[in-house]
């Protein structure tokens, strides 16, 4: 394995870059990424990183043109400098500064075949606005795949052990984003108060799950069907906002980046007697036809155009996306991996607040100066793992 680099370096954050917009899609997309795969769980959990797949898509979008550029800009929300925008989100989100700051990793790789010609200006957008080189493999062995998986063990700090199951030896290029997360509570659950509680599964019945108790000023907010609350993590860069239907429905519709945005605005600081279940759980989801139902077609079938990258005709064989997250008495351990493979054309196809959370909810993890969601999800079982 060799790299095949830029001359250039990764560029600084341009001064005053606007990043509201590509936020904007970003929350937008997130909300319905996560509606998009409301059945591939049984259980009700799913957790995924809209900031990791958008990284991702940022840089399949550096070498799009046509329709291709067009559906990724319109199911992403991309805006049109859309990789210095994200080189700005991205340094961002991992300026935390501080012994007791929020720990954020952001990495991205490029893997391509040996002998793939790739274009300078591809290897260039690489450089300085992901701060990736090219890595030389050969995707017809066994050890592109694990080099792949020690790059992704490497960054997520052993949370997650692998992005593909397989990839097809037809594979041509693979663009990867990785994303690590570990952040202390503000305000700590004492670990004392930590006791079994009944929790309503998402899948009908009750289950009993280490339940933590803190009573303490948060901000809080209750609206039409739906309460929440927010955990600001050391740092304060960060938070977490619980939100919680009044009734053990369906908690992604709470999701939607409008009902987020009048939780924060109504939300006041009152002393909350929070009941939360501690979680741990990782989902797995192949993204293509969720993306698919989202409006982006053309870069997985023969109209692909990726010809900013290579004149050798590729189109979108695999999107694969992994997340983990790990709630307890300390904080939150979060991380996240998303891979596009591509290939060859012609290869194979209250004043005083009781929050009792014990019955399906939603979380998102924010980035609170650009807003940006890092990690979102629902939890209809904490006791599961899946």
């Amino acid at each position: 394995m060799h790299l095949v680099d830029s001359n250039l370096q990764r560029a600084a954050p341009p001064a005053g870059a606007d990043t509201g917009a590509a936020v904007q899609g970003l929350r937008q997309f997130g909300f319905s990424l996560i509606n998009a795969e409301r059945g591939s769980a049984e259980n009700g959990n799913r957790v995924v990183s809209p900031a990791s797949v958008g990284a991702a898509f940022a840089m399949a979008r550096s070498g799009a043109r046509g329709t291709t550029a067009d559906q990724i800009d319109d199911v992403l929300g991309f805006p049109p400098d859309t990789g210095p925008v994200y080189n700005t989100l991205t340094a961002q989100w991992s300026s935390q500064c501080g012994r007791d700051a929020p720990q954020i990793r952001i990495a991205h790789a490029v893997f391509a075949q040996e002998g793939l010609p790739l274009k300078q200006n591809c290897l260039d957008a690489m450089a300085t606005d992901f701060g990736a080189g090219v890595r030389a493999v050969d995707f017809a062995e066994p050890a592109a795949a694990d080099l792949i998986n020690d790059w992704v063990r490497q960054e997520t700090r052993d949370h997650i052990d692998k992005l593909f199951d397989i990839l097809d030896p037809a594979t041509r290029l693979v663009l990867a984003n990785a994303i690590y997360l570990e952040a202390q509570w503000v305000t700590p659950f004492p670990a004392a108060s930590t006791s079994a509680a009944p929790f309503d599964r998402a899948e009908g019945g009750t289950v009993q799950v280490d339940t933590m108790l803190n009573t303490a000023p948060f901000d809080y907010a209750d609206g039409d069907g739906w309460s929440a609350v927010r955990l600001p993590y050391k740092g304060r860069d960060l938070a977490m906002w619980v939100l919680l239907p009044d009734t053990s429905s369906d908690p992604i519709a709470l999701l939607e980046p409008a009902v987020l945005s009048q939780a924060a605005r109504r939300a006041s600081t009152q002393m909350v007697q929070l009941s939360l279940p501690k979680w741990d759980f990782q989902s797995n989801l192949p993204l293509i036809e969720a993306l698919k139902n989202l409006g982006m077609t053309a870069p997985f079938t023969d109209a692909a155009d990726f010809s900013g990258i290579t004149d050798v005709e590729l189109l979108i064989d695999q999107v694969q996306h992994r997340a983990d997250i790990t709630v307890d008495e300390k904080g939150t351990e979060a991380a996240a991996v998303t891979g596009i493979a591509l290939r060859e054309l012609s290869g194979r196809p209250v004043s005083d607040v009781r929050m009792g959370v014990d019955h399906p909810f939603a979380f998102v993890v924010l980035h609170e100066p650009t807003g940006a969601p890092l990690f979102e999800g629902v939890v209809g079982d904490p006791s599961a793992t899946q």
